[in-house]
């Protein structure tokens, strides 16, 4: 399918099915706890956040590596019933199936991810094209440092990617990568963090020192979200921007961090820095407030009512 330059994005990374549990509280080592079994539904934080984006009424393209087995084909078709283009997904039938455990606790989640041992993800150059005319290529810095295309590894073709128009947003979430290699924060032109892992890579600097040195490495916008303190947002040669959370009941945690930054992305370039991201505030907001991770793909309409109450 011929697209427009410009008009649609590429989310590249996971779908899962999410096992959801509740527990009175996390045991601790060697110990035992009873859960409860909740219904499990799709997630995966590329996958949430790409509902996310086509709820908003973005063409939005998904491309994963999985087994061609039932849970796979379940995923897929999930995400094809909400409008999303899956066709560049990969299959390899060496990988188990896709899960995510997620616990809940006393209001928080806690959430364990099986490791699929995805080592290399080889691109052709029909997804490589595809890349170089997208709007935004949103994924994880774990998922592109597995990406290789002519014998080269991301780092060393994404100039040429960028070079063509597409601007690469990298969700760094809690940093589990936590490995010290700073190429990582390379090639970016949007990196979002929750506040746990930005604290995890700023060390004994401070907020804006922090995203001083992620300037200073290329990423031109540093997105932090604080949970119940809202976000704050660092552009390079600008003022900081502070957005305020919006109270609502806390079901479900799960998914507001992916709703936030695709809803963010969605956005941008129609509302400015700050309108985004009191959108994206927006969005999470109704996130959190239903069971699942997907409770923040809702249409541009019902975000925007929810902006017009009070915070």
């Amino acid at each position: 399918m011929l697209r427009k330059s410009g008009s649609y994005n590429v989310y590249i990374g996971d779908v899962a099915l999410d096992e959801y549990y509740r527990a009175d509280r996390w045991p601790g080592t060697a110990d035992k706890e009873e859960v409860e079994t909740l219904p499990a539904v799709p997630g995966g934080m590329i996958a949430n956040a790409a509902c996310v984006s086509a709820a908003l009424g973005q063409d939005t393209l998904f491309w994963t590596v999985m087994n061609s087995g039932a849970i796979s084909r379940l995923l897929l078709a999930d995400l094809e019933k909400q409008g999303i283009d899956t066709s560049m997904s990969v299959v390899d039938d060496s990988l188990p199936d896709s899960k995510t455990m997620i616990f809940l606790v006393n209001g928080e989640h806690t959430i364990l991810i099986p490791i699929l041992h995805v080592e290399r993800i080889f691109l052709s150059e029909e997804q490589v094209e595809v890349l170089k005319h997208a709007r935004f290529i949103y994924s994880t810095c774990g998922v592109l440092s597995t990406l290789r295309f002519k014998g080269k590894a991301w780092q060393e073709f994404a100039p040429e990617i960028r070079a063509c128009g597409a601007r690469v947003v990298v969700d760094y979430d809690v940093d589990y990568e936590r490995n010290g290699d700073e190429t990582r924060f390379r090639n970016v032109d949007i990196g979002f963090f929750n506040e746990t892992g930005f604290d995890s890579v700023r060390g004994s600097r401070s907020y804006e020192e922090q995203a001083a040195r992620l300037h200073d490495l290329g990423m031109g916008l540093v997105v932090v979200t604080l949970g119940a303190d809202g976000c704050v947002l660092y552009k390079e040669g600008e003022e900081t921007i502070r957005v305020s959370a919006r109270k609502v009941p806390v079901v479900d945690v799960t998914g507001a961090g992916d709703t936030f930054c695709s809803s963010f992305i969605s956005v941008v370039d129609e509302m400015g820095l700050k309108e985004a991201a009191e959108f994206a505030t927006a969005a999470a907001s109704i996130c959190v407030s239903t069971m699942g991770a997907r409770g923040g793909a809702v249409p541009k309409s019902r975000v925007l009512e929810e902006m017009k109450k009070e915070l």
